[in-house]
C-alpha cells in the first residue's frame, strides 16, 4: 500500500506544478522554461530554512513562496516589457542560472551533494514521515492551490488574462493593464510551484539539483498539453495519467533485457494516440456559459439609449481631444508631420486620405500606442502624450482596429464585459478580500453588457463565440465593445469597410446615436458615401499632413483634392 500512497503523493506534487504551469501557459499564453527552477527555489528555500535555521512549518513554505514570487517577477519584468520570445530566452537563462547557483554555492546548498536530513512535518507530536500520512498534507495543499487558481481564473482577472492571451493590443485598447496582469500571473505561478517544491523537500527529506533540470519543465508541460490548456481539471487529469502510466506499464510482462525500452515505446505510443484523438487535450478549455462567473439573463427588451449612454446629454461643440502639430518619425522616415486635429463633442469627424497617408498612425498617436516625436495631445485641455493605452481608456479615449481584433475564442458577451471599466476583480487580491462585492459587480456588469448588446441588436448572440459571428455582426460587436469602455472619445478605424448597403443602413443609426448622446466619434473611412452620410467634419490627410479640413461636400468639391483622391 505504501507504494500506492507514494504514487498518490507524487500526483499531488505534479498536480500543483501542472496547475501553476497551466495558469501561465494555458490561460495567459506566456511560454516560459523556468518552472523547474522555481520548483527548485521552493524546495531549497524550505530545506535550508528547516535544516540550518530550524524554521518550522508554515513559515518555511511562506518564505519559499515569497522568494520564488519575487525572483520570478524581477527576472520577468524586462522580458515582459518587450515581446513573448524574450520571455522564453530569459526564463531559460533563469533555469540555467538557478542550477548553476545551486551547484556552486556549496556553503549554502551543499552543491552536487544536495541537502539531506530535511525535518519532516510534525502534527500534534506525530512525525509525518510515511507516505500515507504525508498524502493527507499533500491533498490539502493540492486542494488549496486548485481552489486559489480556480477562483483566480473564473473572475474578471481571469477574463482579462484570456483576452490578453488572444490579442494584447486589443486588451490594452479596452483598458487592461497588460504589464500588471503578466507580472502578477508570473509571480503567482512561481509561488504555486514553490508550494510543490516545499512539499517535495519535506516529503523526500532531501533535495538535489538532479530533480530540477529542464526535463522536469518539459514533463510538466506535457501534462498541461495532455490534460488541456486553459482547463484546471485537465491539469489534474494530465498529471494523473503521466504519473500513473509509467508505473502501470511496469506490470506489463516483457522480456527482462528489453523491458525498459519497450515500456518507453508503449508510453510514447499511448501519449501520441491520446493527442491524435484529442489534439486540444482531454479536457478542452471551457467556453460559453461554462466560462462565466455568474449567470446572465437572456431576456430581450428595448434599449434605453439615454440611460445607457452617459455622455453630455446631446450637447454639441466643444473640443474634447486635440492633437497639435504632431510629428512621428521612424528611423528617418516621417509618417506624420505637422498634423493637427480637434475632435468635438456630439460630432462625427472623418479622417480621409489615400493608403499610406498616416491615418492609422494618427490614431495610434492619439490613443497612446505610439508616442509622438513632436507635438502636443490634450484631452479636455490636459496633456496625455505620456499616457499608456490602458490609462487613456480610463481617461476617456478608446479605439478600434482596422482588423477588428475581437477576442474570437470568447463569447460575445464576454467581449463586452471585459471592456467595462472600474472592475474591482481586475485586481486579483480583491477576489479573496471582497468576494461578495466582486460577485455583485459581476451581476451588474453582465446586465449592463446585455443592455449594450441590445443597443447594437446583438443580444440574441450573447453566448455565441465571437468567431462564429458574421462579418457585419463582428463590426457591431466592435461598436459594442468600444461603447462598453465608457470612453467619451471613440475612434473607429474603418468600421464600415467590406459591408454592403443593407448592413451599412443598420450601423449608421448606431453611430449617429452615439454622437447624439454626447460622444465624440472619429472614423477612418475610404467609402465616400459613408463620409457624406455620417460625418459633420472631415480631415483630409496625405503624406502624413493635413491637406484640408471642412464639411464632406466642401472637400469633395475642392478641385485639388478631387484631382488627388476623389477621381
Amino acid at each position: 500500500m505504501e507504494y500506492i500512497y507514494h504514487i498518490a503523493v507524487l500526483f499531488c506534487l505534479y498536480g500543483i506544478l501542472t496547475i501553476s504551469f497551466n495558469l501561465l501557459v494555458g490561460f495567459t499564453g506566456m511560454f516560459a522554461l523556468s518552472h523547474a527552477a522555481l520548483y527548485a527555489i521552493g524546495a531549497y528555500t524550505t530545506a535550508i530554512l528547516a535544516t540550518d535555521f530550524g524554521i518550522p512549518f508554515p513559515l518555511d513554505m511562506i518564505a519559499s513562496v515569497l522568494v520564488a514570487a519575487v525572483i520570478s517577477a524581477v527576472i520577468a519584468l524586462p522580458a515582459l516589457r518587450v515581446t513573448g520570445h524574450y520571455l522564453v530566452i530569459v526564463s531559460l537563462a533563469l533555469q540555467i542560472i538557478v542550477l548553476q547557483v545551486i551547484l556552486n554555492w556549496k556553503s549554502l546548498t551543499r552543491g552536487s551533494d544536495g541537502i539531506s536530513g530535511v525535518p519532516s512535518y510534525n502534527a500534534f507530536g506525530f512525525a509525518i514521515t510515511s507516505p500515507d500520512r504525508f498524502l493527507i498534507v499533500a491533498l490539502i495543499a493540492l486542494a488549496a492551490c486548485y481552489w486559489f487558481t480556480h477562483r483566480l481564473v473564473r473572475s474578471p482577472f481571469g477574463r482579462g488574462l484570456r483576452a490578453m492571451r488572444e490579442n494584447e493590443s486589443a486588451a490594452q485598447a479596452v483598458g487592461l493593464n497588460i504589464l500588471y496582469m503578466k507580472l502578477s500571473t508570473f509571480a503567482i505561478s512561481a509561488a504555486l510551484a514553490a508550494v510543490a517544491g516545499s512539499l517535495f523537500a519535506r516529503y523526500f527529506r532531501y533535495v538535489g539539483v538532479d530533480s530540477f533540470t529542464i526535463n522536469e519543465t518539459i514533463y510538466v508541460l506535457a501534462m498541461v498539453i495532455l490534460g488541456g490548456m486553459g482547463n484546471l481539471r485537465g491539469s489534474l487529469v494530465g498529471a494523473a495519467i503521466l504519473v500513473a502510466l509509467p508505473e502501470l506499464l511496469k506490470f506489463v510482462p516483457l522480456p527482462v533485457d528489453i523491458a525498459d525500452k519497450i515500456r518507453l515505446i508503449l508510453y510514447g505510443l499511448v501519449l501520441m494516440l491520446i493527442l491524435l484523438v484529442r489534439p486540444q487535450g482531454l479536457l478542452p478549455e471551457p467556453r460559453g456559459r461554462k466560462a462565466m462567473l455568474v449567470s446572465v439573463e437572456d431576456e430581450s427588451g428595448p434599449s434605453d439609449a439615454g440611460k445607457l449612454l452617459d455622455g453630455e446629454g446631446g450637447r454639441q461643440g466643444g473640443v474634447v481631444l486635440q492633437g497639435s502639430n504632431l510629428r512621428k518619425q521612424f528611423s528617418g522616415v516621417t509618417a506624420i508631420k505637422d498634423f493637427s486635429i480637434a475632435l468635438k463633442r456630439g460630432q462625427i469627424t472623418g479622417l480621409l486620405g489615400p493608403n499610406g497617408a498616416g491615418k492609422t498612425t494618427a490614431f495610434n498617436l492619439l490613443t497612446g500606442f505610439l508616442k509622438p516625436t513632436d507635438g502636443v495631445i490634450t484631452l479636455n485641455g490636459r496633456s496625455i502624450a505620456d499616457r499608456k493605452p490602458h490609462e487613456l481608456v480610463s481617461a476617456g479615449v478608446a479605439r478600434s482596429f482596422q482588423d477588428l481584433r475581437l477576442f474570437t475564442n470568447m463569447t460575445v458577451i464576454e467581449n463586452v464585459i471585459v471592456a467595462l471599466p472600474d472592475q474591482s476583480g481586475r485586481r486579483w487580491p480583491n477576489l479573496f478580500l471582497h468576494p461578495a462585492r466582486i460577485r455583485a459587480e459581476e451581476r451588474a456588469n453582465a446586465a449592463r453588457a446585455m443592455e449594450i448588446l441590445r443597443f447594437v441588436e446583438l443580444e440574441n448572440k450573447a453566448h455565441e463565440t465571437a468567431a462564429d459571428l458574421s462579418y457585419a455582426e463582428e463590426k457591431l460587436l466592435v461598436v459594442a465593445r468600444l461603447l462598453a469602455t465608457g470612453a467619451e472619445v471613440l475612434l473607429f478605424d474603418e468600421p464600415m469597410s467590406g459591408l454592403d448597403q443593407t448592413t451599412l443602413a443598420d450601423i449608421f443609426p448606431v453611430l449617429r446615436r452615439l454622437a447624439e448622446h454626447g460622444k465624440v466619434v472619429c472614423i477612418i473611412e475610404h467609402n465616400l458615401d459613408v463620409i457624406k452620410e455620417l460625418c459633420d467634419e472631415v480631415y483630409f490627410l496625405d503624406e502624413g499632413r493635413t491637406m484640408a479640413v471642412g464639411t464632406p461636400d466642401a472637400l469633395m468639391n475642392d478641385p485639388e483634392l478631387a484631382e488627388r483622391y476623389f477621381k
